[in-house]
């Protein structure tokens, strides 16, 4: 634990950091997986200025945590905004507790890209992980990554060879490594997460970066067809909460869905209705499926959740 402040109580651990970025430092890692463990609530205090990176994010997400900002002696949830009061064992909700005088309002397609995208390897010697992390990261910051490592900051220079046996020591067990790349306003932050499955290696990245308006259209649905031969699928949204990995306190509306790439290895199901015209990538077995969420006659949630359903697809939320 790091700081006189920090509380253990039988429902929950409550961290303060007071700093203007908090990241995956490695005992914070380390205390998500400790509260996991333990059947405790993790709880990490910030100040109302203060921002989270996508990699910390995450992983609070992925431990079932809560980020709470201080603001005075008032305390509100740093995702929804919902105000929170200390009840002796956490921090909590109480009836008195009213929610924000007015929701976010953010004008569509504004805020960092996101993208997660699902690749299933077979697990043989030749295997070398990382390419889907170096795609997205040349699509969205125009270079490779710069590193990767167990937390942040970062301790490794990029290299697909050392992540590669890296994830080999530590299987079969999974996982978690952090990426980053890019500089000022096109850093992009991320989760690589590797594990065996029935099937093989499945390889999950979740990238936050730049604004979509200064990544070209066109470059995202060229990451597509480099993907479409390889990705079990691929989503890129929106998020206005975001912008170069890291994320405000203010509340924002949710991730907006952009694109889908629906790889060659699935098939559609053919009771399901298409919503909205994909367009075809690559040819013959290798034919993979790629759809724009950002117009037609159904909004980009209600597309998104059309497109997965015609597929059957088990995607990451």
């Amino acid at each position: 634990m790091n700081g006189t402040t920090d509380t253990i109580t039988d429902r929950a651990v409550v961290l303060h950091q007071d700093r203007a970025v908090v990241g995956l430092a490695p005992w914070l890692a380390q205390a998500a997986v400790d509260a996991v463990r333990d059947g405790l609530l993790l709880q990490v205090v910030t100040p109302a200025d203060g921002v989270i990176t996508y990699p910390f994010e995450t992983t609070l997400a992925q431990a079932q945590g809560q980020w709470i900002v201080r603001a005075g002696d008032q305390y509100r949830d740093g995702l929804t905004g919902l105000p929170l009061q200390w009840d002796g064992q956490r921090f909590a909700r109480s009836d008195a507790a009213q929610p924000a005088d007015s929701l976010p309002t953010d004008e569509p397609w504004t805020g960092g890209l996101e993208v997660q995208i699902v690749t299933v390897h077979p697990a043989t010697e030749a295997l070398r992980l990382g390419a889907s992390a170096e795609a997205a990261v040349r699509a969205l910051t125009g270079g490779d990554p710069a590193g990767w490592g167990v937390a942040e900051p970062v301790t490794e220079p990029w290299s697909r060879n050392e992540l590669t046996a890296f994830c080999r020591t530590r299987a079969p067990a999974p996982t978690s490594l952090t990426i980053v790349g890019g500089e000022r306003e096109s850093t992009t932050l991320g989760v690589l997460t590797v594990e065996r499955v029935d099937v093989g290696v499945r390889e999950q990245l979740r990238l936050a970066g730049p604004p979509l308006s200064v990544v070209d259209a066109t470059t995202i649905e060229g990451l597509a067809e480099k993907l479409a031969g390889t990705a079990r699928s691929m989503i890129v949204s929106v998020h206005p909460g975001r912008s170069g990995g890291l994320r405000s306190s203010t509340p924002s509306m949710p991730a907006l869905p952009w694109g889908i790439l629906v790889g060659h290895q699935e098939r559609p199901v053919e009771s399901e209705q298409e919503l909205v015209v994909g367009r075809a990538l690559g040819r013959g077995a290798r034919r993979a499926w790629w759809y724009r969420l950002d117009g037609g006659p159904g909004a980009p949630y209600e597309t998104l959740g059309a497109v997965v359903r015609r597929y059957g697809l088990n995607v990451p939320r």
